[in-house]
């Protein structure tokens, strides 16, 4: 091992340490979920080098390659080795329409299951900083509003679990130079080179394209993109937080005194709260309408939005 490879090795796992020393109670046990891919695999052993002491391990085999049974089983004997409680699922009838959205909401149940039974003190992922910057990268191509541009955060809460991402700060690179290094076995899913898949087509044709146009590195500057994009949402969050939004048959939503981005901001965050992702030309419409100086209805199922006189009421539907 070269001295400019080890610091790959230490990087990662004083990185880990460091994380674990702000956020683990050090008593609570927590919940890895392991592909078997490099990621995951990189940050079993980067938990483990760094004192993670009360940790188990989910794995979910999605079904989709003949040979993910005899991964699953490798995995099992591997970590039954380490002595870490190893739990297992098969994923069975997973819809072929949007495939991988739809085996990710498997895994979630899967992983939420668990915190059910045994009292984790969150989940932890193996994101990095390519899975980011590619996940900034489709956000800004589909027009995302700027401050819903940042992707994934370090510590987040999803279906009341908290979700940590240690590794975030990693660059993928800096990743397969620890598992080689350290001469950990990682399994390669194919399905992550497809290019039916657009993640997959994101890592393997669009970035590479980008940088070579561009003539200069991108992903540290899209990761960077998300941190600022996180401040803008913070600052909106602190702008609206005093607005009382008032909750019956109807929600009515007051716009007096705000700006039209504070605005765009509190509707997207009431909508979201109660379930309903605005279009852009509708949300737009909304708050031209709201300057008015009379109410106008709006359609939009499964609400109908009344804007003017500076504030919007979401409205139930009469059908379904």
């Amino acid at each position: 091992m070269t001295e400019f490879q080890g610091l790959f090795i230490i990087h990662q796992v004083l990185r880990v340490k460091e994380f674990l020393s702000k956020n683990w109670d050090k008593k609570s046990p927590v919940l890895l979920g392991l592909s078997g891919g490099p990621d995951s695999k990189a940050l079993l052993y980067s938990l483990l080098d760094a004192g993670c002491s009360s940790l188990h391990v989910a794995h979910v085999d999605h079904g989709w390659r003949v040979e993910s049974s005899s991964e699953a089983k490798a995995l099992k004997k591997e970590i039954e080795k380490l002595e870490i409680p190893f739990h297992f699922t098969r994923l069975e009838n997973v819809l072929k329409v949007n495939q991988e959205d739809g085996a990710r909401k498997e895994r979630l149940k899967f992983f939420q299951s668990l915190f059910q039974k045994i009292p984790f003190q969150a989940l932890i992922l193996g994101h990095h900083a390519d899975d980011l910057a590619e996940t900034i990268l489709k956000r800004v191509f589909e027009g995302a509003h700027l401050s819903n541009l940042s992707g994934m955060q370090e510590k987040s809460l999803f279906m009341e679990m908290p979700v940590w991402r240690p590794l975030l700060g990693v660059q993928k690179k800096e990743i397969l130079n620890f598992l080689q290094e350290e001469g950990i076995h990682s399994f390669t899913d194919p399905t992550n080179e497809d290019p039916k898949y657009l993640r997959s087509r994101l890592r393997g044709e669009m970035f590479p394209f980008l940088e070579k146009s561009f003539g200069k590195k991108i992903l540290r500057n899209l990761c960077l993109l998300s941190e600022r994009a996180r401040e803008l949402h913070l600052y909106l969050d602190s702008q609206v937080a005093d607005v009382e939004v008032k909750k019956g048959k109807e929600i009515e939503v007051p716009l007096k005194g705000l700006k039209r981005i504070e605005r765009r901001h509190l509707l997207q965050k009431v909508g979201a709260e109660i379930g309903v992702l605005f279009t852009r030309p509708v949300l737009e419409k909304v708050l031209d309408l709201a300057d008015g100086d009379h109410m106008k209805k709006v359609a939009f199922s499964p609400f109908f939005l009344v804007s003017g006189r500076e504030k919007v009421l979401f409205l139930k539907t009469l059908y379904p």
